[in-house]
C-alpha cells in the first residue's frame, strides 16, 4: 500500500513539475553548455532529528462517576463542584430504612464476635500443632473457618458502607449531579471525581504513521499557551478504533502545576524514526512503470539510479536505497531528462 501511494504521489508531482518547467535563465542562455542545463543537490545524511508533529486532546489520569449501591434519601452532600478531595474522604451520606440499616448493624456486629472467636480456635490450634497433639487436618479447618467468616465481616460491611460515599482516589470533584433530599436507586450517579495530578494526552494515529511510536518513548507537549513539558508514550491500542479507523496513543505527563484539565489541545512532538536518514525532496524521484528512481550526475552524464522509497513527509520523501551520501542528484525537472543524456549544472 505504501508503495502505490508513494506512486501516485510522485506520479502527481512530476505531470505538475513537466507543465511548469522554465527555460533557462538568460544569465546561462550565452554560455556554451555540454548539455542540457539541470539544478542539483548533493544527497546528506539528516543529521538534526525530525519530528513527527500531531495534536491530542488531555484527559484526567482517572475518573469515575460515583454512586450507591442502595436507595434512599440523599441525607448528607459533603462536597461542591471544583472542591479537592482526599481518598477515603466521606462525599455524601446516604438515608436507607431504618430497620433495614438497624438489621444491617446487627448481623455486621454478630460477625465480628464471631470471627474474634474463630481467631482464637485458631491460635490454639496453631499451639497444639507445635505442641504436636493437633494434626496438619486440624490446622487446616482451623484456618478454613477464619478465612469463611473474613468474608462474611466483608460482606456485612459492605451492607453498613452502602449508606456512605467515599472518595476512590484523591482528586477534584468535577460536577454534583444530585442534591440534598433527592431520593436515589442504586447505581444512580451521585458525582464525578477527576484525578489531574497527572493527565493523557490522547492521539488518534493513523496506520502508516503507528509504527513511529512506542511506549517508553518521550514526547514533548505543548499546550495553546505555548508551554512544552515533557511526558511518556505509557499505552498504544492494539487494534484501531471502529469509528474513526485509526489506533488511540496515551501520552502521560504530570500536573504538578495545575496546568492541564480535561479536553485540553495539545501539540505533541516524538522523533521520527528513519532508516537510512537519507531524505530527498520528492521532485528528486520520478515514476518509470511500477519503479522509483533518481537521476544521479556522473562524469556530466545523467545516470538513472531504480531506489527504494519510504515515508513521504511533507514535501519530501525517504530513500532507503539506490543512492548514497555525496552522490550528486538532479533535482528538478526529470521527467524530461533521459537516461544517459549530458548535462551541465546550472551556476557551475
Amino acid at each position: 500500500m505504501r508503495k502505490g501511494f508513494a506512486l501516485i504521489i510522485l506520479s502527481i508531482l512530476i505531470f505538475s513539475l513537466g507543465c511548469g518547467a522554465k527555460p533557462a535563465d538568460n544569465k546561462d542562455a550565452g554560455k556554451e553548455t555540454k548539455g542540457k542545463l539541470v539544478s542539483a543537490l548533493t544527497v546528506k545524511k539528516q543529521e538534526q532529528p525530525l519530528l513527527l508533529s500531531a495534536v491530542g486532546i488531555a484527559e484526567p489520569e482517572q475518573e469515575a462517576d460515583l454512586f450507591f449501591n442502595a436507595s434512599g434519601i440523599l441525607t448528607g452532600l459533603h462536597v461542591t463542584n471544583g472542591m479537592k478531595v482526599g481518598k477515603g474522604q466521606l462525599l455524601a451520606t446516604l438515608d436507607t430504612d431504618t430497620a433495614e440499616n438497624s438489621v444491617s448493624s446487627l448481623v455486621l456486629a454478630d460477625a465480628q464476635a464471631e470471627l474474634a472467636k474463630k481467631q482464637t480456635d485458631l491460635e490454639r490450634v496453631q499451639k497444639l500443632y507445635q505442641e504436636g497433639v493437633a494434626t496438619e487436618r486440624d490446622l487446616e479447618d482451623a484456618q478454613r473457618e477464619v478465612d469463611r467468616q473474613t468474608n462474611q465481616v466483608a460482606q456485612a460491611e459492605r451492607s453498613v458502607v452502602a449508606t456512605n460515599l467515599k472518595a476512590p482516589f484523591s482528586g477534584i470533584i468535577a460536577e454534583v449531579m444530585q442534591q440534598a433530599g433527592q431520593t436515589v436507586s442504586p447505581g444512580t450517579p451521585v458525582m464525578k471525581i477527576v484525578d489531574l495530578s497527572k493527565v493523557k494526552i490522547v492521539l488518534d494515529v493513523p496506520n502508516d504513521l503507528i509504527s513511529q511510536y512506542h511506549v517508553g518513548q518521550t514526547a514533548a507537549v505543548t499546550s495553546d499557551g505555548g508551554k512544552q513539558e515533557q511526558g511518556k508514550v505509557t499505552a498504544i491500542s492494539p487494534v484501531t478504533d471502529p469509528q474513526t479507523g485509526k489506533y488511540r496513543v496515551e501520552i502521560t505527563l504530570s500536573n504538578g502545576t495545575g496546568l492541564w484539565r480535561g479536553g485540553m489541545v495539545a501539540q505533541v512532538e516524538v522523533p521520527r524514526t528513519l532508516s537510512t536518514g537519507i531524505i530527498l525532496p520528492l521532485s528528486c524521484v520520478g515514476v518509470n512503470q511500477d519503479q522509483q528512481y533518481v537521476l544521479a550526475i556522473e562524469n556530466g552524464v545523467a545516470k538513472r539510479h531504480v531506489v527504494e522509497v519510504g515515508q513521504i513527509i511533507g514535501d519530501s520523501i525517504e530513500i532507503l536505497s539506490g543512492i548514497k551520501p555525496n552522490d550528486r542528484v538532479i533535482s528538478s525537472g526529470i521527467a524530461y531528462i533521459g537516461d544517459g543524456e549530458a548535462v551541465t549544472v546550472k551556476g557551475e
